[in-house]
């Protein structure tokens, strides 16, 4: 959904009604700033207030709320997997800042990572990126974007409690800013205990099937299915530490550094699973004149695995340890309304993890080179075209990639059309892989000769904007966007049946046939002056090729979310920020089908603003006390109806200071 809702200021009604009229700026789709309405492919923005109202502990719980045709679910071991419009997560890149995030937990990133306490923004672009973003943003691409405070400081406590696992988040953040200098620094705690899922189907009830099926009788297939089903979710725990510092050196430069440290663990019947996650980077931005900057940066992170015994005990001297070191340069020049850019990345991948097949390491280098034209023929009709070129030293492969995006703006509608092509190189680990898969019985097996995926994305939306000033109760600013697209995706990388090895089954991976996915995603919104707003996004798909047993397992072909909202200020000391939302997941186009029947959940929030900085926010989730007939990897993970109470208050607000 492309919808232009700034955030709600609750200070006075005459605020919300004049932020309704901002346009707010977006870099994804384009790498320079441009405001939503001119970017040149559709973006949806999730802005500064929707984080708030959502009460969202990390971007996982986030996008579930406000992004249809997209799905978390698990994978081995209780990790978590992504599929968005037709695609699996490791089609689909996530930034923070614009850059990247080393390590997997299966076909993704730690989603645990990217928590939101200190976001101004999320910016998602659906479709192929490569042409900017290079490999992984086959399928889109999500970039969390930092706020800076303009305060001179800020700071905040919060907690929140969560009857669903008993689940404790604590958090707090600090700011100021000066004329030279802008820190934002903040923390999280968050703990879970285990839960256990009530089992669909009794022990006698599954033998009864089983006699059934041994007399030729009918059965129920769905019953006997149940010993693949879950039983009990993992407790778990994370600490996440983060830090950005601004320098203003001179009027023509800017340093930024940042730093995190992340660790998580995750408690199993027999070990423990430790994750620990490493950041830093420093980025320079030099302005010569309103027409020409240059931007350098340096990145590094490192995302480390291993598993201990309730002893303490290390299972593994190098159980899996992946870092990145990533190098920018980016040159913007403005040619009178138009706009050119060169660009520049290298990046060093290494992997250490004793699965590998030769040794414990492997490591990659990734150098690419791109440039964009931002052409506006006239006010009403933009062109922006961009090419990339990749190479991958361990894989030896390379790719070309391009887009190109044509925007044609009328006062009644706005019309999009674009095409981009998009790639995945191998990955280290599906190149070299050597993994007993222990209780599974069977070997997973890397293959050095993968090619990379390769998808070519067209599609074409028509969006309006326009602002009610004609009616005493309706007035107000409303939106609407229509896409179609189609996504021609070849080469996938999964696995197919390697064979004996050493005497065990096994699995290898593989380039498989294509898979085309179509689909359309519409979104409407409307902002009331009078607080009242109204969100609806949904998204169809249908995919063509051999979907199941892949990374597009589960693919529905119907999903849709929603939001109805109410901000008002009864006094100087109480206001209320209501929100009740919902998310609906239709039957599966493939997959477990007999099982799978569709879902549709509801959620209620309240934000209570109290006196000065204190807010207290309440929620029910699963509001109608939704219950799967059975748990398995892509269900929604609920026990039926849960509450929430959480404590916000903002130091800075508050007269004693």
């Amino acid at each position: 959904m492309v919808l232009t809702m700034p955030v709600v200021s609750l200070s006075a009604q005459s605020a919300f009604r004049d932020s309704v009229e901002l346009e707010p700026v977006v870099v994804t789709a384009s790498h320079t700033p441009k405001t939503l309405k001119d970017a040149p492919v559709v973006t949806r923005l999730i802005t500064l207030h929707d984080i708030k109202i959502s009460d969202a502990t990390n971007i996982q719980d986030m996008l579930t709320l406000e992004i249809p045709g997209l799905e978390f679910g698990f994978a081995m071991s209780q990790e978590t997997s992504l599929r968005m419009n037709g695609f699996g997560g490791n089609a689909v890149l996530f930034l923070v800042d614009g850059e990247r995030m080393a390590g997997e937990t299966m076909d993704n990133i730690d989603y645990n990572r990217m928590t939101l306490d200190n976001v101004g923004r999320i910016e998602i672009v659906k479709g192929a990126s490569s042409a900017l973003y290079g490999s992984n943003a086959v399928g889109g691409v999500v970039n969390i974007i930092s706020r800076e405070n303009l305060e001179p400081w800020t700071a905040n406590v919060n907690s929140r409690y969560n009857t669903f696992g008993h689940e404790w988040r604590h958090g707090g953040s600090f700011s100021f800013n000066t004329v030279k200098w802008n820190s934002q620094t903040s923390f999280q705690h968050t703990s879970i205990d285990p839960v256990n899922l009530p089992k669909a189907h009794s022990s006698e009830e599954v033998a009864f099937e089983l006699m059934k099926k041994a007399q030729g009788l009918p059965y129920d297939e769905s019953v006997l299915q149940d010993d693949s089903n879950l039983s009990r979710l993992y407790g778990q725990k994370t600490y996440n530490v983060k830090e950005r510092l601004t320098w203003r050196a001179t009027e023509r430069l800017t340093l930024t550094g940042r730093g995190g440290y992340f660790f998580r663990t995750s408690e199993r019947d027999t070990y423990d699973y430790h994750f620990n996650g490493y950041s830093g980077g420093l980025k320079g931005r030099y302005v010569w004149d309103h027409d020409r900057h240059l931007e350098l940066s340096y990145a590094f992170d490192q995302y480390d695995k291993a598993n201990f015994t309730p002893d303490g005990t290390r299972t593994h001297d190098h159980d899996y340890s992946n870092r990145q070191h990533v190098a920018h340069a980016i040159y913007s020049h403005s040619l009178g309304k138009n706009n050119f850019i060169l660009g520049a990345d290298f990046m060093n991948d290494y992997l250490s993890t004793y699965q590998f097949i030769t040794g414990t390491t492997h490591s990659q280098n990734n150098i690419d080179g791109y440039a964009q034209f931002d052409w506006n023929i006239t006010e009403w009709l933009n062109v922006v075209g961009s090419v990339r070129y990749d190479y991958f030293s361990a894989s030896a492969n390379k790719a070309f990639t391009e887009r190109l995006a044509i925007v044609y703006k009328q006062p009644w509608m706005t019309f999009r059309a674009n095409y981009a092509s998009g790639f995945r190189a191998p990955t280290l680990k599906e190149m070299y892989m050597h993994f007993d898969m222990g209780n599974m019985g069977y070997m997973l097996l890397g293959n050095p000769d993968l090619k990379p995926e390769k998808s070519h994305n067209f599609n074409v939306a028509v969006e309006r904007t326009n602002r009610i000033s004609n009616s005493k109760f309706l007035n107000g600013r409303y939106n609407f966007t229509l896409m179609g697209y189609c996504n021609i995706f070849d080469k996938r990388i999964t696995t197919i049946d390697g064979g004996l090895y050493e005497g065990m089954e096994s699995a290898r991976y593989w380039n498989e046939d294509g898979i085309t996915v179509w689909g359309v995603d519409f979104s409407m919104g409307h902002i009331w002056d009078c607080g009242v707003s109204l969100k609806l996004n949904y998204s169809w798909l249908h995919e063509t090729g051999n979907v199941y047993f892949s990374q597009f397992n589960q693919p529905r072909p119907h999903s849709m979310t929603w939001r109805i909202g109410y901000n008002h200020r009864f006094t100087r000391y109480y206001a209320i920020d209501a929100a009740i939302s919902g998310r609906s997941q239709g039957k599966p186009q493939s997959g477990r089908t007999d099982v799978d029947q569709g879902y549709t959940i509801w959620r209620l929030m309240l934000q209570h603003h109290l006196w000065h900085g204190i807010n207290l926010n309440t929620a029910v989730d699963n509001l109608f006390n939704y219950k799967p007939k059975s748990y398995y990897y892509s269900s929604p993970l609920t026990t039926g109806t849960s509450f929430s109470i959480g404590l916000s208050v903002d130091l800075d607000k508050m007269p004693l200071f």
